[in-house]
């Protein structure tokens, strides 16, 4: 995620749809510029978004051992005693980030859950990828933390990616039970979906080189989501399901 001095748009973590978008699709909010001066103490709502922003981005570029308080109150434009007055601790701050991420994809798997087999995991597929287009830094946070076997995998297992795969595994089971999607072990469906929706965020430099067009351009992005849930789809429906219509 390249720093800007002007402001920009990022959608929120885990909002809500917005009038008129497509399934999963975050409304954008103004996202407040990280350089340029310091955060105002009128707003401390500001600041605190600003050091979160800030942090996604050191922590992303530099992993946990690599990135400093020092760097990310630098780059968030405040002083490292308001950083402190936020997020006590490094270790902390880099929680808020994992755990921030971590509930916006848990939103999106909530809130299409429940439509049936091929439309709600069109709309899940749809729903990740337009979120983690968005969040491109903390996806390569937590992608880090997971290859490294890192000291805080435990934890986010524990809390957020444990229940999120075994409600991914019954849900899968049912739809498997109902002749809906074809029968295997749930935990392979789980990881394509995975490597589908994300992988895409950690190739981004190399598509930038082979690619002649922007890979996170909205217009990219919704053909990357057309591409992602027809495989996947096509893939998954039994014999007797039927690929849904987009859109």
């Amino acid at each position: 995620m390249t720093v800007s001095s002007g402001s920009t748009t990022k959608p929120a973590y885990g909002g809500a749809s917005a009038s008129g978008s497509g399934p999963g699709e975050e409304r954008p909010v103004p996202r407040p510029a990280r350089r340029g001066g310091r955060a105002s103490t009128s707003d401390p709502g500001a600041a605190r978004t600003r050091i979160l922003l800030a942090a996604e981005e050191v922590f992303a570029s530099k992993g946990y051992a690599g990135a400093t308080t020092q760097q990310i109150a630098r780059l968030a434009g405040v002083q490292k005693r308001m950083l402190f007055y936020y997020f006590p601790s490094k270790n902390d701050l880099y929680t808020h980030v994992l755990d921030g991420f971590l509930a916006g994809i848990r939103d999106i798997h909530t809130r299409f859950h429940q439509s049936p087999g091929p439309a709600g995991l069109q709309q899940i597929v749809a729903g990740i990828i337009r979120f983690v287009a968005a969040h491109p830094d903390p996806v390569r946070i937590l992608l880090r933390e997971i290859m490294d076997d890192g000291p805080h995998l435990r934890r986010i297992v524990d809390r957020s990616v444990g229940p999120l795969f075994a409600d991914g595994i019954a849900e899968t089971r049912r739809n498997m039970s109902q002749g809906v999607f074809r029968v295997e072990d749930p935990m392979h469906t789980l990881v394509n979906i995975g490597g589908l929706t994300m992988f895409y965020l950690l190739i981004l430099p190399l598509l930038r080189q082979v690619w002649d067009r922007d890979p996170l351009a909205p217009e990219t992005v919704e053909e990357r989501i057309e591409a992602t849930t027809r495989f996947v789809l096509q893939g998954m429906l039994s014999g007797d399901s039927t690929v849904p219509r987009s859109g």
